[in-house]
């Protein structure tokens, strides 16, 4: 039986779930006109995020551009308004200083970039781009409660164990076990979803790289189980361990919690595991 792809939408209201915190934090933040930066591996939640804390704030217009989909898109910024650039990285290099300088010189009442990796090293550690400041939020993937909720029924730790609580991945299974009205085995709808899953993890596995982030996932996926970050430091020689999780974590490679008061990583996402592991 031929089945209905999963065409992926950004989630707002009751739709949205978990990171209610971040949430409030953003909205917040958004409305004192603070200039944010949300960095995440694609498919993330970005977009879900931002319209969400934007959701209930005092009526102001939103400019909201992707420029993911239209890199040389031209803005017409009013003052007072909510400035939104998606995908600012996609922009060029050239391009990204005189468009922050553009959209500033407008006066909006607040502005909100979002991106991945390239847009995280441009910021650096100072979190200030072409002279704007910005607040840096990297989001990860989901807390296992929020996993739980997502799922909406039994919580299914099998399909979390493919998925590593990715929010994407998590909602393409669901989509495949329960389409067309069916229920398949979690196995079945894996196969019947490879065309689309297989594509997005090359994807990750590709924006990690063959340097020190490749080194500590692959430890990871080898230990097959949390790790304290000193002894993952300890077991690969790599000297900024923070950083190269930072990176791999804001992918959404990894998971980075405190589990039984202890600081853990854990490579536990099986689709994104095995392929990088056959490589």
């Amino acid at each position: 039986m031929l089945i209905t792809p999963f065409t992926p939408v950004p989630a707002t209201g009751d739709a949205f779930v978990g990171r209610q915190g971040l949430v409030r934090n953003l909205r917040g933040r958004i409305a004192r006109g603070e200039p944010l930066a949300v960095i995440g591996g694609p498919k993330l939640g970005k977009t879900s995020l931002v319209r969400t804390a934007l959701h209930g704030l005092p009526d102001r217009t939103v400019i909201e551009v992707d420029l993911g989909a239209d890199p040389s898109s031209r803005l017409d910024v009013d003052p007072g308004s909510i400035v939104v650039l998606e995908n600012l990285d996609r922009v060029a290099d050239s391009a990204i200083a005189p468009l922050l300088a553009r959209v500033s010189m407008a006066r909006p009442a607040s502005l909100v970039v979002t991106g991945g990796h390239r847009l995280r090293t441009a910021l650096g550690r100072s979190g200030t781009l072409a002279g704007v400041s910005f607040r840096v939020f990297p989001l990860s993937v989901l807390l296992d409660g929020e996993t739980r909720r997502l799922i909406g029924r039994d919580p299914s730790p099998p399909l979390a164990t493919w998925t590593g609580n990715h929010p994407y991945l998590t909602k393409l299974l669901l989509h495949y076990v329960e389409a067309e009205g069916y229920h398949r085995t979690l196995d079945d709808a894996v196969a019947a979803g490879r065309c689309q899953w297989e594509s997005f993890v090359q994807r990750l596995a590709a924006d990690v790289g063959e340097g020190p982030e490749r080194r500590l996932l692959s430890y990871l996926i080898e230990r097959g189980r949390p790790v304290n970050p000193a002894l993952a430091q300890s077991d690969t020689g790599i000297r900024d361990i923070k950083a190269v999780a930072d990176t791999l974590a804001y992918l959404g490679v990894i998971s980075r919690w405190i589990r039984n008061e202890e600081a853990t990583l854990f490579a536990g996402c099986r689709l994104l595991n095995d392929s990088v592991m056959a490589v």
